[in-house]
């Protein structure tokens, strides 16, 4: 069993939300882009790519994954950390410089792998990639929990409208 991961698996947010176990030979025999445990995954094809979807691939089936063939994928090695380039790719930033190098037909069109290859990323220390990691974990954290409250905070709203307005 590995994970099958379709294009609307991806959030914008930056995860897989959800992933279905297929048997290796069913994927396999496809165009499927093959992925494994922290690679990254990033839509290459419009509107996708804009609207950012992408992930740092985790909790894979045995860490294995075949998705889209609409993905562009990263594999870090030991001088760089998922994360870190996660979040160095996982801007709004790049997204609109990949934008102005897409090719292909209006619909259709892709970010092509050399845009990537072309690009020039700064390599810090293991330290200090674990440290810029360790700071944006804990602002997206405090998003999260930001958001829990504003949800609760609507619902209440809600809730007090449909009790008086009625």
């Amino acid at each position: 069993k590995v994970s099958f991961v379709e294009m609307s698996s991806v959030s914008n947010e930056g995860y897989i939300h959800s992933k279905i176990d297929k048997c290796l030979h069913e994927v396999n025999k496809g165009s499927y882009t093959y992925f494994a445990e922290n690679d990254l995954i990033f839509a290459k094809i419009t509107p996708c790519m804009e609207n950012g979807k992408c992930a740092l691939a985790k909790g894979l089936t045995n860490k294995i994954a075949f998705g889209s063939s609409e993905f562009h994928v990263f594999r870090c090695h030991e001088e760089i950390l998922p994360a870190y380039l996660f979040g160095f790719l996982n801007r709004e930033k790049i997204r609109n410089e990949a934008v102005k190098h897409m090719t292909g037909s209006s619909g259709h069109r892709r970010v092509p792998i050399d845009f990537y290859e072309k690009m020039i990323i700064p390599l810090l220390t293991i330290e200090e990639q674990k440290a810029i990691v360790s700071k944006v974990e804990k602002l997206q954290n405090e998003i999260i929990q930001a958001r829990i409250v504003i949800d609760s905070v609507s619902s209440r709203k809600q809730a007090i409208l449909d009790k008086y307005l009625k």
